[in-house]
């Protein structure tokens, strides 16, 4: 018992001899968790991340910044066009046939689209996920139960999220503002929702050791023929796909103020319809669509360029390519499009990548490939899906270095495109 007395008088003489060698109790008891190596560091971390005047006015500008650590480069993910059904919610008899009914019933999800999206996200290891539209196949989601699950998945990863909507998505009978709502509402999802044409139109910049490296210009491309009545008393829908002149001037201005503040900061504009410019983006490659071309095996492969053109190219909006000069003349060097769900072609065009992201989910139709390495653009099939997400990374100027499609495990990751066009090419 004397022993341990002793012990607990020398365990507290030591205690306060501690508290002498570092400071007063007043300057400890504000934070009593902090220990003393956290608190010699942080004049270190001011020290090495200072932000310059014109940074810190620049991100003012921006609606939300993602802070990455200056010591590795920001992973940015693009997912796109999950487009969830549920088939319990089809709203006439005969919309879908027996085996759609069967294959997208409201308890297939997992195995459709959350176990894919589960395994790129945590393989991937983003900071920032945008996500280009469609995300649920609103006409099967009247209630709203699938987008609320939706959101509540993405928000268990913890990591920010950024959406704009696609043609589908405004088709439930929840209506765009109550989908808005629970965009904002999420903690980690960023989105706002302007008093401007589409619904969704906001920036997300990327800071690091101090720098606004680059901005993301999120913006809704509208396109929803099918949109429910409730979603039609929004006085920003808009039926007939692609930006209107309202959203251009409001991203030209943006941009513009960002530009004139930090010239360095890089450009992007993600959305969900593709412009007319796709028709020459394709032609780089020597095909309107309607001739699959798997670049990465192309004798003509450029660098940097990647992924799979397998839909024809259809025109919806831009035709007299006035978005697609504005974006070169404001210094955009990336696009990012959903949509297409046949294509996750990613090419660079006159200075501008023109990314479609991968399709991330087993609904709706989906490229599936077979034994001989033959691609199919499917509802429903027995062959392989091809089924992943886009990876870019951001180097501490904010260039986009080795970007790459992330196929999902038996989705397309472990089939050996190498020896298939090999054995072509003989």
């Amino acid at each position: 018992m004397k022993k341990l007395l002793l012990i607990l008088l020398s365990l507290l003489f030591c205690m306060s001899c501690l508290a002498s060698c570092n400071g007063t109790p007043e300057e400890t008891e504000d934070d009593p968790a902090e220990s003393t190596e956290a608190v010699t560091e942080a004049p270190t971390e001011t020290e090495e991340v200072s932000t310059a005047p014109e940074d810190a006015a620049a991100m003012e500008l921006v609606d939300f910044i993602v802070s990455v650590p200056a010591d590795r480069q920001a992973v940015i993910l693009q997912l796109t066009d999950t487009q969830i059904i549920d088939a319990s919610q089809c709203r006439t008899p005969d919309r879908l046939g027996s085996s759609q009914k069967e294959i997208w019933g409201a308890d297939k999800k997992d195995a459709l689209c959350y176990d894919y999206l589960r395994e790129i996200i945590t393989e991937t290891k983003p900071d920032l996920i945008l996500l280009t539209g469609d995300i649920v196949y609103g006409e099967f989601d009247d209630n709203g139960s699938v987008f609320l699950e939706f959101v509540a998945f993405m928000e268990s990863f913890g990591i920010p999220w950024a959406p704009v909507f696609g043609n589908h998505d405004n088709e439930s009978a929840m209506g765009v503002d109550w989908q808005c709502e629970q965009f904002v509402n999420a903690e980690h999802c960023l989105f706002v929702q302007r008093e401007l044409h589409g619904n969704g139109n906001y920036t997300v910049g990327i800071e690091q050791g101090g720098k606004l490296t680059r901005v993301f210009v999120m913006m809704d491309s509208n396109g929803c023929g099918n949109a429910s009545s409730a979603s039609l008393e929004n006085k920003y829908l808009r039926r007939d796909s692609g930006l209107t002149t309202k959203q251009i001037n409001w991203y030209k201005g943006v941009i513009n103020e960002i530009v004139a503040i930090s010239p360095d900061t890089k450009l992007s504009v993600a959305f969900h319809i593709q412009p007319d410019v796709l028709g020459d983006v394709f032609a780089k490659y020597g095909t309107d669509g309607s001739t699959p071309v798997y670049i990465d095996y192309a004798e003509n492969r450029q660098e940097g360029d990647f992924g799979y053109i397998g839909y024809v190219h259809e025109t919806f909006w831009d035709a007299n390519k006035r978005a697609w000069k504005s974006f070169k003349e404001l210094g955009v060097d990336s696009i990012f499009l959903g949509h297409e769900h046949a294509n996750s072609a990613s090419i660079v065009y006159e200075g501008i990548r023109v990314q479609y992201g991968m399709k991330s989910s087993c609904y709706d139709r989906v490229n599936y490939v077979d034994a001989n390495g033959n691609i199919t653009f499917a509802w429903v099939s027995n062959d392989t899906p091809l089924v992943g997400g886009t990876v870019m990374k951001l180097d501490a100027e904010g260039n986009i270095v080795d970007p790459y499609i992330y196929y999902c495990k038996n989705a397309g990751a472990e089939i050996d495109w190498a020896s298939i066009f090999a054995n072509k090419a003989q």
